[in-house]
């Protein structure tokens, strides 16, 4: 961390990093991981300056006086040296350390009792778990075996009991995510309720920890998905894991929305979005509605591919960077950037930390929030010498451009084999009712600077098919809050109408650009509340489900009828879609093109620009014709 002293933190860590310690296991005992708690002094305390300003590593004041109440703690039982136990005391009696606000800030109030336990402590295990065993449920596929690592945590989370029954599997989303449903047992075969547990990057799991405490443990209904416990993040392993607690029939797992897209007609799907999600979690989520002008980067460049991919530069003689980047940032200066050159990166945040590939990202922002801005993805460290966590704030770091966003979206399209240039700022649409849609890997760039008056509220931030689940009597669960903050209202219903278009709608055309276009007949329409083309009634029913998460976003909007805001939404998520590797590609064809229509009704509908401008004769509006398709 480059401190050069020791301080009462410092102590502290190194007594949770004991095996077996006191100070571990009474931090067990009151639902808290020694991991969860070093990451958070870590957080607190933040790294020191590269430049080592003295020799040696001399102790700060608190931490003779905290030595020095642990020897006199000794020397009253008779010993000559200090253990763990009197140092723990002694931390915990003075009260005004860093390592003691911070478990405050957990809820570990009372460090006066935590104290007295220390006195009294005894440990009856020892350092190392015991084995618990893990059982598969017969649903549990013979494809969808779990690493060492997944099992490793598994047993981490569930210490105490005897073993564990892996039930299924939940779909989740586009991540690399583990969602299982996981079942507790005793050592006398009694079994706890069913449990959702979530598998990721430590990271990833920590942050969504923090953002349960912050905008989630207060604002949900009453009978709804909770974080059970404090995450599980040894530091033996890059993954951490994460418990949901559900209600539950008896006889009843949960699962979730995607589980039922066939079981239910697209009625009852769009009935059920209406009269279950949005009730349950409307009131103190989405229709909070506050007020909230922002520019569009600030809350969407996050879902574009990094802005730039560095390779890090670590040679002796570093050479002088013919760029440097730090916020406040114009975009126009990115442009004349290319494969090679030599840039500087100055005051950026990281983001996120992947080990495995030593290499971290940077953002524009305030801790971790998910809405970042200009993303730079730096490979080619040592993580394994250079320590980077979440929500550090890197002063200066060098390197050489191996690659820029623009290269990475042609890149995404290019793997959908598209049979139209790719490179050119209108694209056809192969039918009469718009023939030209703005391409949206160029068009993107002029609606990151626009403003837009809408509504801000607590979002979800990820609410897909895989996240909403379905409890007893049909009731409305959420779960995995990694990306939930304070945000634009209608990013939340964009994502589900992404959702929606990708697994419910497009799987009734085809796969082909030709299939993706044909969605375009029912999207065009669709959107000016035109009557749909009747060619496939199975797109029409489906199409039944988005019309119900529309009527649920105009409830959202800032102003009634002015949807502006919404479509940015729109292209934005949908663009995003476009480049996830997990989606088929029939769906990422068909983002793409919802992507450009998005665009086409900002630019036309609902013109952001003076009421004097006009637009081109190509980008006029849908126009209503007598046509045998409708």
């Amino acid at each position: 961390m480059r401190h050069f002293y020791l301080g009462a933190e410092h102590l502290f860590i190194a007594m949770l990093e004991l095996k077996g310690s006191v100070a571990g296991s009474i931090l067990q005992d009151h639902g808290l991981t020694p991991e969860y708690v070093i990451d958070a002094i870590r957080r607190k305390v933040g790294k020191g300056s590269k430049h080592r300003l003295w020799a040696g590593i001399p102790n700060t004041p608190r931490a003779d006086v905290l030595l020095g109440i642990a020897n006199d703690l000794a020397l009253e039982n008779g010993r000559e040296e200090i253990n763990e136990r009197d140092l723990l005391i002694a931390l915990l009696e003075e009260e005004d350390s860093i390592a003691v606000r911070v478990l405050k800030a957990l809820g570990m109030g009372d460090t006066k009792a935590l104290a007295e336990s220390a006195r009294t402590y005894t440990l009856n295990h020892d350092s190392q778990r015991p084995y618990v065993r893990v059982d598969f449920s017969p649903e549990f596929e013979a494809n969808h075996n779990l690493t060492k690592d997944q099992l490793f945590i598994l047993r981490r989370m569930f210490y105490g009991y005897a073993q564990i029954r892996v039930e299924k599997r939940l779909t989740g989303g586009y991540s690399k995510a583990t969602l299982l449903v996981v079942t507790p047992i005793h050592g006398d075969n009694r079994t706890d309720s069913s449990v959702v547990v979530k598998i990721d990057q430590q990271d990833i799991i920590l942050d969504e920890a923090q953002r349960y405490e912050s905008h989630i443990k207060g604002t949900l209904p009453a009978l709804t998905a909770r974080l059970e416990d404090r995450p599980v993040a040894p530091e033996t392993s890059d993954l951490a894991g994460i418990k949901y607690t559900l209600v539950a029939g008896h006889d009843q797992l949960p699962h979730d929305l995607r589980a039922v897209l066939r079981e239910w007609t697209p009625n009852q799907l769009g009935q059920w979005l209406q009269r279950e999600l949005f009730p349950s979690f409307g009131r103190i989520w989405w229709q909070q509605k506050r007020p909230f002008r922002f520019q569009v980067w600030r809350e969407y460049d996050w879902l574009l591919p990094p802005v730039l991919t560095l390779e890090s530069i670590r040679d002796r003689q570093i050479p002088q960077p013919g760029h440097v980047l730090k916020f406040p940032m114009k975009r126009t200066k990115l442009h004349g950037l290319e494969y090679g050159d030599i840039v500087a990166v100055e005051n950026f945040t990281v983001h996120k930390v992947y080990a495995e590939r030593n290499t971290i990202q940077l953002a524009i922002g305030h801790g971790t929030d998910s809405a970042t801005a200009y993303k730079i993805e730096v490979r080619g460290l040592d993580l394994t010498k250079d320590t980077y966590y979440r929500g550090e704030v890197v002063d200066s770091m060098i390197g050489r451009i191996y690659k820029t966003r623009n290269e990475q979206l042609i890149h995404a399209m290019r793997a959908l084999e598209p049979d139209f240039d790719i490179q050119t700022e209108k694209i056809s649409t192969g039918n009469t009712l718009i023939e030209k849609l703005p391409n949206p890997i160029i068009a993107y760039e002029e609606l990151l600077d626009q403003y837009v008056n809408g509504a801000l509220s607590t979002i979800h931030g990820d609410m897909h098919l895989g996240n909403i689940m379905i409890g007893p009597g049909n009731s409305a669960f959420l779960i995995d809050f990694a990306h939930t903050r304070d945000g634009h209202t209608a990013f939340d219903w964009a994502t589900l109408e992404i959702s929606l278009l990708s697994e419910l709608v497009m799987p009734t055309l085809g796969e082909t650009w030709e299939d993706a276009r044909l969605a375009l007949l029912y999207l065009i329409p669709f959107n000016v509340s035109q009557p749909l083309p009747f060619l496939n009634p199975a797109t029409v029913d489906a199409l039944q489900v988005v019309h119900a998460v529309r009527e649920i976003a105009h409830e959202c909007l800032a102003s009634a009828d002015h949807w502006t805001e919404y479509y940015i939404a729109l292209a934005f998520a949908a663009l995003r879609a476009m480049t996830w590797e997990t989606m088929s590609i029939g769906s990422r064809r068909l983002m793409y093109l919802v992507s450009a229509l998005a665009m086409h009704e900002i630019r036309t509908r609902f013109r952001a620009s003076s009421e004097t401008d006009t637009p081109s004769p190509d980008e006029t509006d849908v126009t209503t014709r007598s046509s045998p398709l409708f």
